[in-house]
């Protein structure tokens, strides 16, 4: 470079491949900036469906509650149970149990707690 002094530094080629370096360094930066922003909504993403999930599964798993602790009440082997000696002893239990449900049911959906959970899920992007 010595040998040729200031003008292979003034030079056109010179000058127009250090704007193209220039601009390649600039583009793989963009390119760099772009996929840790992909990266970050991937992440978003899966984040957002294991909250569904795990959404889901406790609205499931609250409204199972009632069942499996009347279930658990009544199963006790007592020995003295009012209901037992009684007509409908069982469609009372059932109707308890029914009633129960649907009242954590309601309160769920009045609080806007389940939403879109326990519908179908076809028509989802995620």
């Amino acid at each position: 470079m010595e040998a040729f002094g200031d003008n292979v530094l003034e030079g056109y080629f010179y000058k127009r491949t250090c704007r193209r370096i220039r601009r390649c360094h600039q583009t793989i930066q963009e390119y760099n900036e772009e996929i840790g922003q992909l990266i970050d909504l991937e992440s978003i993403i899966s984040s957002h469906r294991g909250n569904e999930i795990v959404k889901t599964l406790t609205i499931i798993s609250m409204l199972f509650t009632p069942v499996a602790a009347w279930g658990a009440l009544w199963g006790m082997n007592f020995k003295f149970m009012p209901e037992l000696d009684w007509k409908y002893g069982y469609l009372g239990a059932i109707l308890v149990i029914l009633l129960s449900t649907w009242s954590l049911y309601y309160y769920l959906k009045k609080k806007n707690w389940i939403g879109n959970v326990l519908k179908s899920s076809k028509d989802k992007n995620f």
